[in-house]
C-alpha cells in the first residue's frame, strides 16, 4: 500500500519540475550525438576591417666604402670615421667578430645597407655586411693591389687627398670613393646623393671594332645634342688609354660615350651627367675611379 501511495507523489513532482522548466524558458538537454547549434560570433568594425597589405619594399642597394675605425660602441654596433664624420654602424650577419681583429685608427673596408627606422623614416640605420682591415688584392698581372688607395683630387679649386676602396667588377677592379655606390652586376658607379649621376662600365670582346663603336656611340648621343669627338690631347686630360671619347650636351644633361683600353682589353664607359648640384664633385671623383680600372 505504501508503494502505491508513492507513485502519485513522484508523478506530481515530475509535473512540477516540467512546469518550472517551461516558465524559465529552458529547453531539455540535447541528446548525445546530436549536433549543437553554433552561434556565429558578432564581428566588430575593427575586426571586420581587413588589414592593409604591407607596402612592397624596393631592393636595398649595398654601399661600399672605406673609413677609419674608431671603436666598438656596444656588442651590436661600432663607430667609423667616414666622409660624413664619425658614424655609427650596426654589426650585421657575419661581422659580429670583426671588431676583435681591429684596432683604433685602422683603415677599414666597409659594405653596408641603409634602412629607414620604422616610425621615423628620417632616421637611417646603417647595417654592415662587411667590415675588415684594409689589406691587399691581386691584379691580373700577379701584382698585389692595396684594398685602399689615396688619390689627389682638385675640388673647388683646392687640391685634396681622398681615399678609395678596391671594388670588383665583371673581369676588372677599380677604386671606389665613398661618395659612390657600385653595383657589380650592372657595372654602375653612381653617386649616393643623386644616383642620376652615374658611369656604366661594359667589358668588350677582344675583337671589338672601334669604327662600329663610334657609329653606335654617335647614334646613342644624337638624341641629347650635337655629338663632339674629343681629340687625343683632350681625351688624355680626363683619362689614360682612351681610344674614343664622344660627348653631347643638351638641356640639363651631358651624355658621354667612351672606349677605354687597359692592356689590350676594351671597355665602353657611358657617363650620365645632369646639370644639378652634384656636378662639380662628380667629375673629379668619377674620372679618378675610372682611370684606376685594371683587368682581373
Amino acid at each position: 500500500m505504501r508503494l502505491q501511495r508513492s507513485l502519485p507523489a513522484a508523478a506530481a513532482v515530475a509535473v512540477l519540475m516540467l512546469a518550472i522548466t517551461a516558465c524559465g524558458g529552458q529547453s531539455p538537454a540535447e541528446a548525445p550525438g546530436e549536433p549543437s547549434a553554433t552561434v556565429a560570433p558578432v564581428q566588430t568594425e575593427a575586426a571586420a576591417a581587413s588589414p592593409s597589405p604591407a607596402p612592397v619594399s624596393e631592393p636595398v642597394q649595398a654601399i661600399q666604402g672605406t673609413g677609419t675605425y674608431i671603436g666598438q660602441i656596444d656588442n651590436h654596433s661600432v663607430e667609423i670615421e667616414t666622409e660624413e664624420g664619425p658614424t655609427a654602424f650596426e654589426l650585421g650577419a657575419g661581422t659580429e667578430e670583426a671588431p676583435a681583429l681591429l684596432e683604433m685608427d685602422d683603415t677599414v673596408i666597409i659594405e653596408y645597407v641603409e634602412k629607414p627606422v620604422e616610425g621615423d623614416p628620417a632616421i637611417v640605420q646603417r647595417v654592415l655586411s662587411r667590415l675588415e682591415k684594409a689589406d691587399g688584392g691581386e691584379a691580373s698581372s700577379g701584382e698585389a693591389l692595396p684594398s685602399t688607395r689615396v688619390f689627389k683630387l682638385t675640388l673647388e679649386g683646392m687640391e685634396e687627398e681622398k681615399a678609395a676602396a678596391l671594388a670588383e667588377g665583371d673581369g676588372y677592379s677599380l677604386y671606389v670613393f665613398d661618395i659612390f655606390t657600385f653595383d657589380r652586376a650592372a657595372g654602375r658607379l653612381a653617386m649616393k646623393v643623386d644616383p642620376g649621376y652615374y658611369a656604366d662600365i661594359t667589358k668588350l670582346p677582344s675583337d671589338f671594332n672601334l669604327d662600329a663603336l663610334e657609329a653606335e656611340g654617335r647614334e646613342a648621343l644624337s638624341a641629347v645634342g650635337e655629338v663632339i669627338n674629343l681629340s687625343q690631347d683632350e681625351r688624355e686630360q680626363w683619362m689614360s688609354g682612351v681610344r674614343l671619347y664622344l660627348t653631347a650636351m643638351g638641356p640639363g644633361l651631358t651624355d658621354q660615350y667612351i672606349v677605354k683600353e687597359v692592356d689590350g682589353q676594351g671597355y665602353i664607359i657611358r657617363l650620365n651627367i645632369p646639370q644639378r648640384e652634384a656636378s662639380e664633385g662628380f667629375g673629379p671623383h668619377v674620372y679618378a675611379s675610372l682611370d684606376s680600372l685594371v683587368n682581373r
